[in-house]
């Protein structure tokens, strides 16, 4: 009997081994990082900014206070000037925040995603 438990509990084991590397592969694709393909850390956290909300449904933006929005934060971690304030205008919609920024063609980028 006791040989029995034993083995009930290694193929107990084994089959939990055998599932968790399928599980991982089922998992949904929408979790991935859309951002990923990003090294320099500016142009991560600028793309965090713009593509975090867009994965969302309308249904979980109405709930904001279960999936807040987050891209302010992902702005603020941009080191570079310029591109933090074009990000911080983008995400916030202020047309008066594109005149903050010296490039001309980044100005020209912000003017033209501000609805």
């Amino acid at each position: 009997m006791k040989n029995l438990n034993n083995l009930g509990l290694l193929g107990l084991l084994m089959g939990l081994v055998l599932m968790i590397p399928s599980a991982v592969l089922a998992a949904d694709s929408k979790q991935a990082d859309p951002c990923e393909q990003h090294k320099d850390l500016d142009e991560l956290n600028l793309c965090r900014a713009f593509e975090i909300d867009k994965a969302k449904t309308s249904e979980q933006k109405k709930n904001r206070y279960q999936n807040k929005n987050h891209t302010t934060y992902y702005c603020s971690l941009i080191k570079k000037r310029e591109l933090k304030n074009y990000c911080f205008a983008v995400t916030t919609q202020t047309r008066s925040g594109c005149a903050n920024i010296v490039d001309a063609e980044l100005e020209r980028k912000c003017n033209a995603m501000i609805k």
